[in-house]
């Protein structure tokens, strides 16, 4: 039963989040970890990670979700241990023995993840990080768990509450425990402070930070606009997006009339590409040698079992997307776990009524034709959408590219004189860590 809820928690986020890589791999130790990631996206990270860095990672969840036999069983199918949070009302007595089992899964050689910050959120910056990992860290190392190391690791999801978006990770440089372990000796807390103090920075390090979530976003489109390798490889444009960011900063406070410029040459980019309803200008800058023809053909033949999985599943795909908000409330980092977890649930029960009423009206062959038919018609239908996402877009680029000339190469012209903005901004900070 265990390995069944572990083997569907994996699909389903899988089937959430089609795209999920990491760069920075080779630098995963082989040692028992203790992996630190930053916290967007609820109970969705801890799996993320697991997929990205394909190790079996146990990791801290609030004691809250082991309240019920379903959530305990599901905490268990993932190796979580329970933390226990004065927020929560919790007796924080109890998180003796929850250091007590990190230490021990350690000293076994394993992985551990943890979520420095605390809490998940949709912030644009790290949250002040707690000290328990660093304490754990300190403590494990007292507990025998030879070899351990501490890894940084920063999540990146495209939009992480829309369904088949993409996940970037970038793994980080360990961090030596050497200096602190010998510091704990005689100044444990000053000890966990530094831990602490370096492990924040090796997070930001990591983690796309901005002042504001408009930045932030507006950071991730310029590195995917100005690098041709960065429009399509999500991994790639959230490393140049961090280079950005950190040059951003440093030129706000050496030069703010320079760096104005650049966010006024952004925003008037960002105007043209929402005029024409571009999202990828190398798309318009290049247009694939196609005809329509070969394009549409495909999607007029797929469209009747689209349109038949659209007709099985949509109502309960859109409540599962009502009730994924409502859940939430403020806490938008939680709409795509309700979603994952709301979807499957509510899309296999809508189909389940269905086959009942196709019982009662056309008897048992009616009921199992439905029932084979909607999950893979329900499939294919939102394939289908994303394809016609696709190819709309490349038919835009095909239609300004062979019959507004002008307008591609004006297009162009605005991408390179921002691509020489950036690029110059770069220039004028020196010595800029890649």
């Amino acid at each position: 039963m265990i390995a069944l809820l572990r083997a569907l928690g994996l699909s389903l986020v899988r089937f959430f989040y089609p795209s999920i890589r990491a760069s920075g791999l080779s630098r995963l130790p082989s040692t028992p970890t203790i992996v630190l990631a930053n916290h967007p996206n609820g109970m969705l990270d801890p799996v993320v990670l697991r997929l990205a860095l394909n190790r079996p990672l146990a990791f801290l969840a609030k004691s809250t979700l082991f309240g019920n036999p379903l959530g305990r069983a599901m905490m268990r199918a993932f190796d979580a241990i329970p933390v226990y949070r004065p927020r929560d009302g919790s007796d924080t007595s109890r998180n003796q023995a929850t250091f007590a089992q990190c230490h021990a899964l350690l000293a076994e050689g394993r992985h551990l993840a943890l979520f420095p910050e605390g809490t998940s959120h949709s912030d644009p910056m790290l949250r002040p990080l707690k000290t328990g990992a660093a304490r754990i860290a300190l403590g494990a190392t007292e507990a025998q768990a030879r070899g351990l190391s501490i890894l940084p690791v920063g999540l990146l999801y495209e939009d992480k509450n829309v369904f088949r978006s993409r996940v970037a990770v970038a793994v980080g440089e360990p961090i030596s425990l050497a200096p602190f372990i010998a510091q704990a000796q005689t100044d444990e807390r000053a000890a966990v402070e530094a831990l602490t103090a370096a492990i924040d920075a090796a997070l930001s390090a990591v983690v796309l930070e901005a002042d504001s979530a408009e930045l932030w976003q507006g950071l991730l489109a310029v590195a995917g606009w100005t690098r041709p390798e960065c429009a399509a490889d999500l991994t790639l444009r959230e490393a140049h997006a961090r280079k950005l960011a950190r040059a951003y900063a440093a030129l706000s406070a050496a030069s703010p009339e320079q760096a104005e410029g650049v966010v006024t040459a952004t925003r008037r980019y960002a105007r043209m590409l929402r005029a024409l309803h571009i999202a990828d200008p190398f798309s318009v800058e290049a247009p694939p040698p196609v005809h329509p023809v070969s394009l549409l053909g495909p999607m007029v033949l797929l469209a009747p079992i689209a349109l038949c999985g659209a007709l099985l599943g949509w109502p309960a795909y859109r409540f599962t997307g009502l009730i994924a908000r409502r859940l939430a409330g403020t806490e938008t980092d939680l709409i795509g776990t309700f979603k994952a977890l709301g979807g499957a649930l509510f899309l296999y029960l809508y189909w389940l009524a269905e086959s009942v009423v196709a019982f009662h009206f056309g008897g048992a062959y009616w009921a199992f034709a439905l029932l084979l038919v909607a999950p893979l018609s329900g499939y294919t239908a939102l394939r289908y959408s994303e394809r016609l996402s696709l190819r709309r877009e490349t038919l835009r680029a095909w239609a300004i590219g062979a019959n507004g000339a002008r307008i591609a190469r004006a297009l162009q012209s605005r991408r390179v004189e921002l691509t020489e903005q950036v690029e110059r901004a770069l220039a004028a900070v020196p010595d800029l860590p890649a």
